[in-house]
C-alpha cells in the first residue's frame, strides 16, 4: 500500500511518515553529539503522532483570551529579516540565555526556546534576532512584535483624528502667512 493512501485528507504526514519520523528523532536523541541529542529531544517531546495525522484547519479569527496558559503555544511566529510593511506594534524585547554549566552554546536550543518565548507573549513575529553581550554570556535575543487588526488601527486612526486635524490646520495657517508675508514678484 502507497504511503500517501494511509494520509488523512490535508493531513501533514501519513501514519508511516509520522512514526518514521519519531523512529528518527529516538536515534537522533541518542547522538553522541549533545547538542544534536538535547535539539531531537526537545522535538520529540513536542511532537504528536496523532496532531500530525489531522487534518489542517482553516485559520478562524476569533477573539483567544490572553488568560488562557496555553493559547498561544501552537501559534507560528514569523521569523523577519526587517520590519514589517503591515501596521504592528512592538511588544517588548526578549531575550533567553542557556546555563552556564554547559561548554557549547547550542545556537539552535537556544533559537526555539526564543521562539517559545515569543508565542507564550503572544506575539505575530519576531525581528533582530542577534547576540546579546558576548558569546561567552550564551544570550539571544529579539524584538517581539504584534500585528495590528484593522480594527486595531481603525481605532488608532480614530484617536489622532482631533490631533491630526489641528497639525494640519496649523500647517495650512503657517502657508498661509508666509505667502502673505512674501515679497511680490515683478
Amino acid at each position: 500500500m502507497p504511503v500517501n493512501a494511509l494520509r488523512k485528507p490535508g493531513a501533514r504526514m501519513s501514519l508511516q511518515e509520522a512514526l518514521e519520523r519519531v523512529e528518527k528523532l529516538k536515534r537522533l536523541s541518542e547522538s553522541s553529539n549533545p547538542h544534536e541529542a538535547a535539539l531531537a529531544a526537545m522535538r520529540l517531546k513536542d511532537f504528536d503522532v496523532e496532531v500530525a495525522r489531522f487534518p489542517r484547519q482553516e485559520p478562524v479569527a476569533e477573539e483567544v483570551s490572553p488568560s488562557k496558559d496555553h493559547a498561544y503555544l501552537n501559534k507560528v511566529v514569523e521569523i523577519l529579516d526587517e520590519m514589517p510593511i503591515v501596521p504592528y506594534e512592538t511588544l517588548d524585547e526578549i531575550e533567553v540565555g542557556q546555563s552556564s554549566d554547559k561548554s557549547k552554546v547550542n545556537w539552535d536550543e537556544l533559537h526555539f526556546a526564543l521562539v517559545k518565548k515569543a508565542q507564550r507573549m503572544g506575539a505575530d513575529a519576531l525581528v533582530h534576532i542577534q547576540l546579546k553581550g558576548t558569546a561567552g554570556q550564551k544570550v539571544l535575543g529579539a524584538t517581539a512584535l504584534k500585528y495590528l487588526t484593522p480594527k486595531e488601527v481603525l481605532e488608532i486612526q480614530q484617536s489622532t483624528a482631533l490631533e491630526d486635524a489641528e497639525k494640519a490646520y496649523k500647517e495650512s495657517q503657517k502657508e498661509r502667512l508666509d505667502e502673505d508675508l512674501a515679497p511680490g514678484i515683478g
